[in-house]
């Protein structure tokens, strides 16, 4: 629950492309403390990937804050029943004034992004968010895929100290009768685990898809400055865009 909540959009965002959604705009005169975002998107057309990750920035804000969000598949006239939009917890602290820019990263084309942003007065701490994957990130059959920021081709390095405290992860497979099922595996350069997580389930759909929620789950895993995380995927049956996100506090 949060005192404010202000909604950005909508807007349709590209395949593969950052996307703004609405305009930057400043939440409040004072500081403030992004809690939650909530998100609606649509994808209306057959076999296309839902997949893909939220970005939260700012002037003055230290990050970064990428959040994992979508699954499953659109649908023409089998997509299914209308799901509720998409909470994500975070804690963004939000300098006086300064003007707040959404933008979504799809796989595929979405239509009509909206994200509500609840927010308290005051400030907080700043929890960061890394994402891995993404779009084109396909991992195949029984095969080992290491996960990594698409942006710089490397595994991700942390920039603190502290604990990964939530995964979210989300693909699609956009051919029927296909396993959604994949295990997720952190690997640490020093504290060893194991920390291995089951994601997915149902099967896939060409024509009866449907979008579904990111996959969430609560973690409690040590973390260091500069400490370089692995992050591999193992899927039943090849997925397209496997987007993983994780939050450490």
């Amino acid at each position: 629950m949060t005192q404010f909540s202000k909604v950005f959009g909508p807007t349709d965002s590209a395949a593969d492309t950052k996307t703004t959604v609405g305009a930057a705009a400043a939440l409040r005169p004072g500081a403030c403390i992004i809690k939650e975002l909530w998100v609606g998107k649509s994808n209306v057309v057959n076999a296309k990937e839902c997949a893909g990750f939220i970005t939260v920035e700012a002037p003055g804000l230290d990050g970064p804050h990428h959040y994992a969000l979508g699954n499953g598949c659109g649908g023409t006239t089998n997509g299914g029943p209308s799901i509720a939009a998409e909470k994500i917890d975070c804690s963004i602290p939000i300098l006086p004034g300064a003007l707040v820019t959404i933008s979504v990263t799809d796989a595929e084309v979405a239509l009509g992004v909206s994200v509500e942003v609840g927010f308290d007065k005051g400030s907080g701490k700043n929890v960061y968010s890394y994402v891995v994957g993404g779009a084109g990130i396909d991992p195949a059959k029984d095969t080992l895929l290491a996960l990594v920021d698409k942006m710089t081709g490397v595994a991700v390095k942390v920039g603190k100290t502290g604990r990964i405290k939530e995964i979210r992860y989300c693909a699609g497979n956009i051919v029927d009768a296909k396993e959604m099922q994949a295990k997720v595996e952190f690997v640490l350069p020093v504290i060893k685990g194991p920390w291995e997580y089951v994601f997915g389930s149902g099967a896939s759909g060409a024509t009866l898809g449907g979008q579904a929620p990111t996959d969430v789950r609560d973690t409690d895993i040590p973390v260091k400055a500069d400490d370089t995380i692995i992050i591999n995927i193992t899927a039943n049956d090849a997925l397209d865009s496997a987007t993983l996100s994780f939050q450490v506090v």
